[in-house]
């Protein structure tokens, strides 16, 4: 395996089993092709988190949990697909085209969603900004799943139990209890 930036056009067309003319005429190059699959793969994320379901949570603390169980979830089942763009300028890259994306726009307006009902039921502290308080949220899961993606890529750690300690540190920081 080559790797991604090794990887051309015309070695992914062979793979899909289509011609180099019929993937750039969809794409223009790799990155606006990897993006399009992440893009996608980030609805697929919304989706399952929107879905309704029976027994469903209602209340901020439990909604909170189940996004970041969703969230561990989707970055496992998808951990090679992301670990493509683990190097920081192109994780930059893919971030800030996603932030303006409509899929972005709707995960963010999610999260939003969600920190003002813990708000109001006083889970987090009103006294914060919501858009502050979704970007630190949004950075303990990112952060926490890019270094377990290093741990496994070094053959140590798994995902395992991530979304308790991601929840942990969100809503209580480093405190003991």
């Amino acid at each position: 395996m080559k790797g991604y930036h090794k990887t051309t056009i015309k070695d992914i067309a062979q793979e899909a089993q289509y011609a180099v003319g019929t993937v750039y005429l969809h794409f223009k190059d790799k990155d606006t092709l990897y993006f399009a699959l992440f893009k996608e793969k980030m609805k697929g994320l919304l989706s399952k988190i929107n879905e309704e379901k029976p027994g469903q949570p209602r209340d901020a603390r439990s909604k909170l949990r189940l996004f970041v169980e969703e969230s561990s979830a989707f970055f496992m089942e998808n951990q090679d697909f992301l670990r493509i763009f683990s190097s920081e300028e192109d994780r930059l890259l893919v971030e800030k085209k996603l932030l303006k994306s409509s899929t972005g726009r709707q995960l963010r307006e999610y999260i939003t969603l969600l920190i003002i009902q813990a708000q109001e039921e006083s889970v987090i502290s009103r006294a914060l900004d919501p858009g502050q308080v979704r970007e630190v949220f949004i950075a303990i899961i990112k952060a926490l799943v890019l270094e377990q993606l290093a741990e496994k890529e070094r053959g140590n750690k798994s995902f395992e139990g991530m979304s308790g300690i991601i929840l942990r540190y969100f809503l209580n920081g480093a405190a003991s209890e």
